[in-house]
């Protein structure tokens, strides 16, 4: 088979599903895990999974968090900041708890309850960036919120799986409780020092830029901070929400921003949904028996504490219903982190093949599942954010005329 083969196949997949969905409204992403499933090696079997096409997909899913993190502005998070706490708390205490207690109902050890909760807390975020971005939410104060909550979550799961490995795998406790405050004033200092270097190459007229130096040093931070983050232990998808975060700030050309979302949504990020769905093997259903009780109560159990916890964090920040059970879902979708935790805890013993299973369900369910779910409840959303925008809108006008009171003519 040609070497172009798989590469090709995979980019046609991507053109027809989400052109033959997108009439029938289906959400972009959820086509193409589609069609990744139709043709990938459990499907039509047009593609395999090798190396350089797993590279590739992993290529995506830094892109993806990288164009998440520089739609984000740490300015704008900062007015948010303690309701993004608050999300955080209880979006990732409630469903961790939950994933713990149901391991340990069913009687697993107390390291296999820990890393079903680990799973439990994380969440796709990145399955939604799309549709918050066709939403027009991805910028508002409560996109803001609910990505900057997620991301939090998810950044806080992979660093107590990261400490939970080191453990299991029997790393002296002075050695994590030290490594980790030095990795904070490492990326502190990154955070400071990335910024006033890219300043440093000068601007670039951009109508003049012919070897793209400006898109080309982009791609050399974030590409530098993944090997980084990987070099000391940690997920790629923090190093390009992370880069995204810093170049927010200094990235202000819109022909290079362009370029970026060019570059991520027309190729890498769509061969990372691609070969997700080609990951999927349907038949794993049919391989464990006498499982079902304890699938059913994995894909529910998560699903309830991922709505419920988001739904009470909402209520008690002042969302209204609809608004509240926005944040719920968005939460809900679970892939690539929980797949990549449940493979390595498979792998090292501690998950059974009955649990991986449900996992497995529990990715398929609720990638599926949540991106129809927050088109649906987008409309609350977006009344609800008009209706804000009117009532800041009159507040600012009526504080302007305090100030500025009407002169007379005489």
């Amino acid at each position: 088979m040609p070497e172009f083969f798989s590469f090709f196949v995979i980019l046609l997949t991507a053109v027809l599903f989400s052109q033959l969905f997108g009439r029938m409204h289906v959400p972009w992403v959820v086509a193409l895990i589609l069609g990744g499933i139709t043709i990938g090696p459990f499907g039509l079997d047009l593609f395999q999974p090798d190396d350089t096409i797993s590279f590739l997909a992993q290529i995506g899913l830094v892109f993806l968090m990288f164009m998440a993190g520089l739609e984000t502005r740490l300015s704008d998070i900062v007015g948010v900041r303690s309701k993004i706490l608050t999300l955080a708390l209880l979006n990732g205490l409630i469903p961790a708890s939950v994933g713990i207690t149901i391991a340990l109902y069913f009687g697993y050890t107390w390291p296999t309850a820990l890393l079903l909760g680990i799973i439990f807390m994380s969440s796709a975020i990145a399955l939604l960036i799309p549709s918050f971005q066709s939403l027009g939410i991805i910028r508002s104060a409560f996109g803001k919120l609910i990505i900057g909550a997620t991301i939090l979550i998810d950044a806080i799961s992979l660093l107590l799986l990261s400490v939970f490995l080191q453990i299991q795998a029997g790393a002296p406790v002075g050695g994590i409780v030290l490594f980790y405050p030095f990795l904070a004033v490492v990326l502190a200092g990154l955070a400071w020092i990335i910024p006033r270097v890219r300043r440093s190459f000068g601007e670039y007229a951009e109508e003049h830029d012919l070897f793209e130096k400006e898109l080309r040093f982009t791609l050399l931070i974030l590409i530098g901070l993944v090997v980084f983050f990987e070099f000391v232990g940690l997920h790629a998808i923090i190093a390009g929400f992370f880069a995204g975060l810093i170049l927010a700030r200094s990235v202000e050309s819109r022909i290079t921003k362009a370029k970026l979302h060019a570059l991520s949504y027309g190729i890498f990020i769509p061969i990372f949904f691609v070969v997700i769905g080609g990951t999927v093997d349907l038949s794993v259903f049919a391989d464990t028996k006498g499982a079902l009780a304890i699938i059913t109560t994995v894909v529910i159990g998560l699903i309830i504490a991922k709505l419920g916890s988001g739904l009470l964090a909402g209520r008690l920040l002042g969302y209204k219903l609809g608004e509240s059970a926005f944040i719920g879902a968005s939460s809900l979708p679970q892939l690539s982190t929980s797949l990549a935790v449940a493979f390595l805890g498979f792998g090292a013993g501690l998950l059974d093949q009955t649990l991986l299973t449900a996992i497995v369900a529990l990715a398929i369910t609720t990638s599926l599942t949540a991106p129809f779910l927050v088109n649906l409840l987008a409309r609350f959303v977006a009344g609800q954010q008009v209706a804000i925008h009117d009532i800041e809108a009159r507040e600012a006008e009526a504080a302007q005329k305090k100030v500025d009171p009407p002169t007379s003519d005489t």
